[in-house]
């Protein structure tokens, strides 16, 4: 059974390094610009649930974005934690919301990859491969990310940080740059 998980996964690596971008062109944007965001993360604890609240909170009161969505991959469908189950602006999707090669195949995702968000930040240092197959898969026009050699092709904007960096110096360097960042518009 081990080894036909080991070959699922290898497949789906290979059938995600094979997905071309779904987008015509990725497009520069800042948060001055941005009308939607989407927030990735695994699920980890209500800690870090707690985190990812105070940062949409963050991104729609300090930086007057709109529309914020927090997505959520929760690997165990078994435990899905209470805090989960009010999916008005945080969602989520389980192991069970995927094919045999970890591709996300379920109405929440298929809706969010839908969605032409202006920014998509990945909070995963080394995201699982159902997030990044949901980040590949998605029309978010800029997409956010750690940097991870492996993972360059998945993002337009990534941030490398130290490697034991926490969320809150992740989400710093990010929130720098999304406010740095000139945009083509911006210089109109």
């Amino acid at each position: 059974m081990k080894f036909l998980k080991k070959w699922l996964e290898k497949f789906g690596e290979y059938k995600l390094k094979k997905r071309p971008d779904v987008r015509n062109k990725p497009k520069v944007t800042n948060f001055g610009r941005a009308r939607s965001v989407a927030v990735l993360y695994r699920e980890k604890g209500e800690g870090f649930f707690i985190l990812v609240k105070q940062y949409v909170k963050y991104l729609k009161a300090e930086q007057g974005i709109p529309e914020v969505l927090a997505m959520a991959y929760i690997e165990d469908p078994d435990r899905i934690p209470h805090y989960h189950l009010h999916r008005l602006r945080y969602d989520y999707f389980t192991s069970e919301d995927t094919d045999w090669f970890s591709e996300p195949d379920c109405e929440q995702t298929a809706n969010f990859r839908e969605k032409e968000f202006d920014i998509l930040i990945d909070l995963e240092k080394d995201p699982p491969l159902p997030l990044r197959f949901l980040v590949k898969s998605c029309k978010s026009k800029f997409k956010v990310g750690y940097y991870s050699e492996e993972n360059a092709d998945l993002y337009d904007m990534m941030i490398k940080t130290r490697d034991r960096a926490t969320f809150d110096e992740f989400v710093k360097q990010v929130n720098h740059y999304l406010n740095i960042i000139d945009t083509n518009e911006a210089r109109a």
